[in-house]
């Protein structure tokens, strides 16, 4: 059974996601390198699994030890696990092993390396929501099927990070300025503006203080599709509907530098 560790999302009003479509398989890492190395995240990633890496490494041993340098890449990272924290990972190890995954990708699969059940924990929630659907390891995962990223099967998943947008305090002059403007367009049309303000002191600038916070937490996950194909996805819940307009602003600046194809779509 995976054993995962998450960063304490907590079920609200909504969940946001992103989807990226892999294009060239081969050259997934690259995609993924240069879009975390884009400039709009902290330079900060943790796993939020770590019995996928395990398994890559294992297969790699057993299967291609002359992969010398990935693998030596995949014993150190491994070697940082630990049962008291998150492991981070860096951009230098997650590409060579996304863009040997896209390279073998058949063989993986064939091999059913990332073919995991569900969690305890997500089969107690089943039962409790009182979804009597069986899941089936090997079967395609729709990630806008859950409401809760928590409730998101891990089957398939080579990689699952923890990542973090930066404040808008960090941004160029033009994109604080424009990040502002969207987010403060979005709080006032949901009328949130009016609420939040009516909470607090009227020379707080809420939108200010939300968008320049630190906590732009969101996930991403590199999923084995049944038919070899790749999706990457991922989450935030900061309040999802709210300050959608921040995240989906910075990931498409990230998509952009990248060459990424990237969609939004809310969990309600």
């Amino acid at each position: 059974m995976l054993q995962a560790r998450w960063s304490g999302y907590e079920i609200d009003s909504s969940e946001a996601a992103y989807e990226v479509k892999v294009k060239e398989p081969e050259k997934m890492g690259t995609l993924v390198r240069q879009f975390l190395g884009s400039g709009y995240f902290v330079r900060s990633y943790y796993l939020l699994s770590e019995l996928s890496l395990q398994r890559l490494r294992d297969y790699v041993a057993a299967h291609d030890p002359g992969e010398a340098k990935l693998l030596d890449g995949l014993d150190k990272q491994v070697a940082r696990f630990s049962d008291r924290s998150f492991a981070t990972i860096g951009v230098r190890v997650i590409e060579p092993l996304l863009n040997y995954v896209g390279a073998h990708r058949q063989e993986l699969l064939e091999a059913q390396v990332f073919r995991f059940e569900l969690t305890q924990e997500q089969q107690e929630m089943r039962e409790d929501y009182g979804d009597d659907e069986e899941f089936e390891p090997g079967d395609f995962v729709d990630e806008s099927d859950y409401y809760s990223e928590m409730e998101i099967p891990w089957d398939g998943v080579v990689l699952a990070l923890g990542c973090q947008l930066l404040p808008a305090n960090k941004l160029a002059p033009e994109e604080q300025k424009k990040a502002y403007r969207i987010v403060h367009a979005n709080y006032k049309r949901v009328g949130l503006l009016d609420e939040m303000q009516s909470w607090f002191s009227p020379a707080r600038d809420v939108v200010r203080d939300d968008i320049d916070s630190s906590r732009h937490i969101l996930s991403l996950r590199v999923r084995l599709n049944p038919d070899a194909t790749f999706t990457i996805t991922g989450r935030w819940m900061d309040d999802g509907q709210f300050i959608f307009p921040y995240y989906e602003y910075l990931l498409g600046l990230a998509a952009k530098e990248s060459g990424a194809d990237l969609g939004f779509h809310m969990i309600y």
